[in-house]
């Protein structure tokens, strides 16, 4: 005789850390023979761990009269076992036609964002939902078809975030037998014998037909396989991860730099994992992301430097000498570096203007001419060489406090973070004579002593003048 569901249930339990003494368990109860043998199992598990439990149903507007019928179930044999429950109306076909996605696709985002507004509301813990191994045999082939890598086909965890499932090592004849033994009564849903989702025709005809012709074990078959690719697919991703860290030269919320060298020294499986890890980052998922947009980002990480692709979501990939770049949202602003020599008019495309530099004798200098846009400065004390470029690490600014790293002088005034990549300054080497459009540097400013000055004209350029 095989061990009784309770034990084993609560051996998977404590396995997992699925229920904590005291949680407070959200359980979805469609009415149907796994999630009624879930809510038993759960009732009789808290008398040995107490904790409670708050049962949620969802009417997805589909089936009429029986819905309603389903309903009225799971609140009456709710309200005899001592449950709290909530019951929900949604109308799925509207869901689908606002997401624009398909009815089943709806109705499974639309359930699990109530279970999670009963979990904020009651304070819950964790949201224990009913899949079983045939879910996650279908699940597996579903994956299967659509082309999915290893964590596809590691199908549905027994444990996410905060989304339990404990019932998912027992068969859905296992769920039933516990229901006739304990007489426990359950609703049939009739559309699940309709094949008219991919889910259904692999429960109904696909599997049937494996067992009757292949293996009859084919759902413990696909359990065990799905389970084992779990296990590989976590080792590989923290291996990723690990692989990842050491080549990550810069992150910010939209911006990811990798040693490309580094990178590219990686044995192809790492560099696959490590690019969807990167891509995630930016973008808090992956969807339209596939195979061949990966195979991409590495055959560019192999091509010479100025190289760029355009992924899905909005994000871009550039390879830049010894970078490889991702990033998300408006293309990344490269920066620029213009020498200046005197006189002269530098173009300064990058930011449609130009800057027109002249010396002048002292005399012939008239301080009324000063304003936003242009500057003068004792031409005697550039040091090394003028540029008009943006922020480099080390740049300074001298200021009548003292000196200030360009960094802090941003932060001070709150010039936006992704402004700072864009603003133009004067410097001679790594010290700063003026941030174009904002303040410029007191160890330069004409005095008594000053017998040439320099001036700077910083001039926005027109779409006709560009």
């Amino acid at each position: 005789m095989g061990v009784p569901m309770l034990q084993r249930i609560y051996k998977i339990i404590k396995e997992y850390n699925m229920i904590q003494k005291d949680n407070n368990i959200i359980v979805g109860v469609s009415g149907g023979a796994d999630s009624m043998c879930l809510l038993h199992l759960l009732k009789q598990v808290s008398r040995i761990v107490p904790f409670k439990i708050t049962a949620v149903h969802i009417n997805h507007g589909i089936r009429g009269k029986e819905a309603e019928e389903d309903a009225a179930y799971v609140r009456d044999i709710c309200k005899a076992w001592d449950i709290p429950c909530f019951i929900y109306n949604i109308d799925v076909k509207k869901e689908a036609l606002k997401r624009k996605c398909s009815e089943e696709e709806a109705g499974r985002a639309v359930r699990y964002e109530i279970f999670e507004k009963v979990r904020e509301e009651t304070h819950g813990d964790k949201i224990a939902v009913a899949h079983n191994m045939n879910d996650q045999a279908e699940t597996v082939l579903m994956q299967l078809f659509r082309g999915s890598g290893m964590k596809g086909l590691g199908g549905i965890t027994p444990v996410r975030d905060h989304i339990i499932r404990p019932l998912l090592e027992f068969t859905r004849d296992e769920i039933e037998q516990y229901c006739l033994e304990n007489h426990i009564h359950y609703r049939q849903d009739y559309t699940n014998a309709l094949n008219i989702y991919t889910r259904n025709k692999i429960r109904n005809e696909l599997i049937p037909f494996i067992k009757k012709n292949f293996n009859p074990n084919i759902v413990k078959t696909l359990y065990n396989m799905s389970t084992l690719l779990r296990e590989e697919e976590s080792f590989l991703n923290d291996e990723a991860n690990k692989h990842l860290k050491l080549c990550i030269k810069e992150e910010k919320a939209h911006l990811v730099i990798l040693d490309n060298p580094l990178f590219c020294s990686y044995h192809p499986v790492l560099q696959k994992r490590i690019i969807r890890i990167v891509l995630e980052r930016l973008r808090g998922q992956l969807k339209n992301i596939d195979l061949n947009h990966v195979l991409d980002v590495i055959e560019l990480s192999r091509k010479g430097t100025g190289k760029k692709l355009c992924l899905p979501n909005d994000i871009i990939v550039k390879r830049q000498y010894e970078d490889l770049i991702f990033q998300a949202g408006e293309e990344l602003f490269e920066g620029f570096c213009y020498d200046v020599s005197v006189p002269s008019t530098i173009f300064v495309k990058e930011l449609n203007a130009k800057v027109e530099v002249i010396v002048l004798d002292k005399e012939n200098f008239n301080l009324s001419h000063q304003n936003t846009c242009t500057k003068s400065f004792d031409y005697d004390k550039i040091e090394t060489g003028l540029h008009i470029r943006t922020k480099q690490p080390g740049d300074r600014i001298l200021l009548k406090n003292g000196t200030k790293k360009l960094k802090d002088f941003f932060i001070d005034e709150k010039i936006p973070r992704d402004e700072r990549d864009r603003i133009p300054l004067l410097a001679d080497g790594n010290k700063i004579l003026w941030v174009i459009g904002y303040r410029y540097s007191d160890a330069y400013k004409i005095t008594s002593s000053t017998e040439k000055v320099l001036q700077v004209r910083w001039i926005p350029l027109t779409k006709e003048e560009v």
